[in-house]
């Protein structure tokens, strides 16, 4: 009799068992013993666990993905810095040019009312430039334009006072 009840409680525990879901089967809350035994006999817990293991390679393959995002951010912020950088001394050379030329034709046009009209609009215009909008604030753009102006006007100059561009 007793051999009896020790088999269908074992049968009854082995069919529980494949009863289970890994959904039911959480570790973190209470169950009874043999709700337990079938879990682990079904392979409910393993089956939690492997979920748990492959959620955890799917977050690590985001994150390596994430810090590569990251560092290709990066590279760029730091490569449009060394460009802005490289284009600010470009254009500090291009106006410490400018003033140079502006001055040395000064001195040799005192008379000429036309070419000094030109060359005040110039210094005029370098000075609202430099003054009305900082090196920070002013676009690439920006910048790029009131660039292109001023080697208009330099042209201009160079043809009136008989250089060739």
């Amino acid at each position: 009799m007793k051999l009896q009840l020790i088999l269908a409680a074992s049968a009854l525990a082995i069919l529980s068992g494949c009863a289970t879901t890994p959904k039911t089967c959480d570790p973190s809350q209470e169950a009874s013993l043999i709700a337990k035994l079938s879990c682990d006999a079904g392979g409910g817990y393993r089956a939690r666990l492997d979920a748990g293991e492959d959620q955890v390679h799917l977050d690590q393959e985001e994150n390596a993905l994430f810090r590569d995002i990251q560092r290709q951010i990066m590279e760029q912020q730091r490569a449009t810095r060394n460009e802005l950088r490289v284009t600010n001394q470009q254009q500090y050379e291009l106006e410490r040019s400018i003033e140079q030329l502006v001055a040395q034709l000064q001195s040799r046009t005192q008379d000429q009312l036309g070419l000094q009209h030109q060359l005040n609009e110039v210094e005029q215009q370098m000075q609202a430039g430099t003054s009305s909008q900082s090196a920070e604030a002013e676009t690439f753009a920006e910048r790029q334009a009131r660039l292109n102006v001023l080697q208009e006007q330099v042209d201009r100059l160079q043809q009136s006072l008989g250089y060739t561009p």
